[in-house]
């Protein structure tokens, strides 16, 4: 029988925790979604709705899905990133 070595974690050591996604955030990775996003994106002519400056590189929804908002292109609006991560109080990189 084959010998597996023993996996090193130093004191402390934590799995990550796995976030749960449901099915509303896995249709932000779909090639649908980049497609309505760029279509907002080029509608508001790259101006970011929330600062106000140009260079918008994602959509935003004025009433999120989870309250009832849909996809709708009445409903988005062309924000930078960090700006969204700001308004829903979230940190950068997402």
């Amino acid at each position: 029988m084959p010998w597996k070595p023993p996996i090193h974690r130093p004191p402390g050591w934590m799995p990550a925790k796995r976030v749960r996604r449901d099915g509303i955030d896995r249709a932000y990775g779909t090639q649908a979604w980049r497609k309505l996003a760029a279509t907002v994106i080029a509608r508001d002519h790259g101006i970011c709705h929330l600062c106000g400056q140009p260079g918008a590189d994602t959509a935003h929804h004025l009433v999120e899905k989870r309250q009832g908002g849909t996809d709708d292109p009445a409903n988005l609006r062309a924000v930078h990133r960090g700006c969204h991560n700001r308004a829903h109080g979230r940190r950068r990189g997402v």
